[in-house]
């Protein structure tokens, strides 16, 4: 029995949460709020990334420094001319267009040009990607701002200011422009992507993961018999399987207009075949969950995986293709990107699918249009709010110069130049590219580039620094002029107490140890040691 005081009334029903949204969905369908939804989007991550501001990748130095010797010397290199042990090895320098690119944007801009360039291509790929989710569910704005949301802080760190970035952006070209081809089954769209991928064999190595896509997407009716789905829905691409298979032809010729020709798919397979090297390079190692970015990543995974089981289509090539991103994002952090973007993709299509397929018994509403206007003013807010971001937060090159010196030894190469010291010089692999752009008249023993250092000469490498049995009679050690080390190996610990060597320079990032030779070590005093 109802009473007066209740509160309730039998004509006045409760509001539960359909009324609620119901009245929200006039607000979240204006031009306002899909606004600062685009806003939030496209500025949260890159105003992130300017206020914390780091040049900490050891490998952008050594690609300045490529580029630097490529436009002075007017020729690609075949052969190593930067590390003393490796010095005329036959070497594939597969990202000389970036490298270009790099040292053209720091000569030009400073540092500075390093952070914008990452801001700008952040920008991009999440552009890209979200017209990409949109066009699949034109109807849902704001699943389709989710979606994107997640998977570009899912990849957050996978777009560092390298080669690699380029093809997190090439990736979903890509795939735009296979689903927009599919969507309006005009298979001369497939012609952009040889296109793309002679671009892309001139700036990174993993151009394969867009082979393997077009691969997986050639052998889908192979795949529809094998896991008897052929006689579901047909994709507009289905009726032209010979033409698809052509376009990944060219693709695959495409990648040879390279100046290395065949030997660029030789530095693939040896790359692919050093796995040992894993353990000792904290990008290639497993998502360690401590990050929200890496709770993300399985977050999609699930997700798309859940969408992928629910879908009255089922395309047996999304599921491969998602196994596969699986597998290469969970064992390597740097793969990870490929698991957010498939994921988004497969979510988006999903949905679309379903939509369509209400759509035919029941009539949807459309979904909100994104007015010229609108996409106008999302750009310029963006853009005045990085720029005042970088004002507030003094984005400059002075300000970064400071933040290098935390990670590497600018003092300790100040002191090798300014007293005229000659190598050998013994360093560890991080500090190897930043040593070969601040330092290149004296050549460093190892660098990050893993296609010139042999992994077995990596692994020795890794035993020498950790001060293991024979340490002391290794020939690079006993050649050496000069040896660079930060304060956490073990071999900087044992030279303190070996007589062969003496610490000339010392500062809180780097040691500086300098061979002592018999022939002088009467005549010649010691430095003093710089404090700390």
């Amino acid at each position: 029995m109802v009473t007066a005081n209740s509160g309730l009334s039998v004509g006045r029903p409760a509001r539960n949460l359909h009324y609620w949204i119901g009245r929200l969905q006039p607000i979240a369908a204006s031009q306002l709020a899909m606004w600062l939804g685009l806003t939030c989007l496209f500025a949260a991550l890159p105003l992130f990334f300017i206020k914390h501001a780091r040049l900490n990748d050891p490998d952008i130095w050594w690609h300045l420094r490529a580029g630097e010797w490529i436009l002075q010397n007017h020729r690609i290199p075949h052969v190593d001319v930067f590390s003393t042990t490796t010095l005329g090895r036959p070497w594939v320098e597969y990202c000389w267009l970036f490298d270009v690119g790099s040292n053209w944007l720091v000569a030009h801009f400073d540092l500075a040009g390093i952070i914008w360039f990452q801001t700008l291509l952040r920008l991009a790929v999440t552009g890209i990607l979200f017209s990409l989710v949109r066009r699949l569910i034109p109807q849902f704005f704001w699943r389709a701002v989710a979606i994107t949301g997640m998977a570009t802080l899912a990849m957050a760190w996978s777009l560092t200011p390298r080669p690699g970035a380029f093809s997190v952006l090439f990736f979903v070209l890509e795939l735009y422009v296979l689903v927009r081809a599919r969507q309006s089954a005009n298979v001369r769209l497939l012609w952009i992507l040889p296109v793309l991928f002679v671009v892309w064999a001139n700036i990174h190595v993993e151009f394969v993961t867009g082979l393997f896509v077009l691969g997986v997407w050639c052998g889908e009716p192979w795949l529809k018999k094998l896991t008897g789905t052929e006689a579901g829905a047909q994709s507009g691409l289905d009726p032209f399987p010979r033409q698809l298979c052509m376009v990944a032809g060219a693709c695959f010729f495409a990648i040879l207009c390279n100046p290395y020709g065949f030997r660029l798919l030789t530095t693939v397979v040896q790359l692919a075949r050093d796995t040992e090297i894993y353990n000792l390079i904290i990008e290639f190692h497993a998502m360690f969950f401590r990050t929200i970015n890496d709770w993300a990543v399985l977050a999609l995974l699930m997700w798309a995986c859940f969408a992928l089981g629910r879908s009255r289509a089922f395309r047996p090539a999304w599921a491969v293709l998602l196994a596969w991103s699986a597998w290469m994002g969970f064992r390597s952090l740097r793969e990870v990107w490929l698991v957010a973007i498939l994921a988004a993709v497969i979510i988006a299509e999903t949905y679309g699918e379903s939509s369509f397929a209400e759509e035919q018994t029941e009539r949807l509403e459309p979904g909100p249009v994104l007015r010229p206007s609108l996409r106008m003013a999302t750009a310029i807010t963006v853009l005045l709010l990085l720029v005042a971001g970088a004002s507030v937060w003094s984005l400059n090159s002075h300000g970064l110069l400071d933040q290098v010196a935390l990670n590497f030894p600018i003092g300790a190469v100040k002191y090798i130049r300014a007293h005229h010291l000659q190598g050998p010089l013994l360093n560890e692999l991080s500090w190897g590219g930043f040593l070969i752009y601040a330092v290149p008249e004296v050549s460093p023993s190892m660098d990050g580039r893993t296609n010139v250092h042999s992994q077995a000469e990596i692994l020795r490498a890794d035993a020498l620094w950790n001060g293991e049995a024979g340490w002391e009679k290794r020939p690079e050690l006993q050649s050496a002029n000069l040896v660079i080390s930060n304060h956490s190996w073990p071999l900087a610990a044992l030279l303190r107490n070996d007589r062969r060597f003496r610490v000339v320079y010392e500062d809180g990032t780097a040691v500086l140890f300098q061979a002592v030779r018999p022939d002088r070590a009467n005549r010649e005093p010691a430095p003093e040691r710089p404090p700390l």
